[in-house]
């Protein structure tokens, strides 16, 4: 009975790679810094500079920026600085797991479109566990619509 409470308990966490990885991250700012001086030196331009960086540090939104995942009973939340997500349990069909987190699929059976209309949770410094255990519980529990 102990254990069906904490199930039932929202999990939430942040994750934000910057912080938590500094060694690739003052890596990262090395390279960016050389990439832009690069830039400057073959064009002489500091408005390409700054527009080739506002492009390649757009794009490492993800890296940049913390997210903040809300595992509740009946929904997962993922939240960034301009960015919402919420998607139901019932949304979710299968889940694979990899040393970084759990890749959530609305598909049964594998296939290319995963990676674009499925959702990444990153495990942080969560403890990937008991992200999974309660991940996986919420799918199974989760009802099924009739397939026709």
């Amino acid at each position: 009975m102990e254990t069906q409470h904490q199930t039932d308990e929202p999990l939430s966490w942040t994750v934000h790679p910057l912080v938590e990885n500094w060694k690739r991250s003052a890596l990262l700012g090395i390279f960016l810094c050389f990439l832009f001086l690069c830039i400057y030196w073959g064009f002489r331009s500091v408005q390409l500079v700054c527009l080739s960086a506002l492009f390649l540090i757009g794009s490492l939104y993800k890296y940049y920026l913390p997210f903040r995942y809300q595992c509740e009973a009946d929904r997962l939340i993922v939240t960034a600085c301009c960015y919402r997500l919420e998607r139901t349990w019932t949304t979710f069909r299968s889940s694979y797991v990899d040393a970084n987190g759990i890749l959530l699929s609305p598909f049964a059976k594998p296939t290319r479109l995963e990676n674009f209309r499925g959702v990444y949770v990153r495990f942080g410094t969560q403890p990937s566990e008991s992200v999974v255990n309660f991940i996986r519980a919420r799918m199974e529990s989760a009802p099924r619509e009739s397939e026709e």
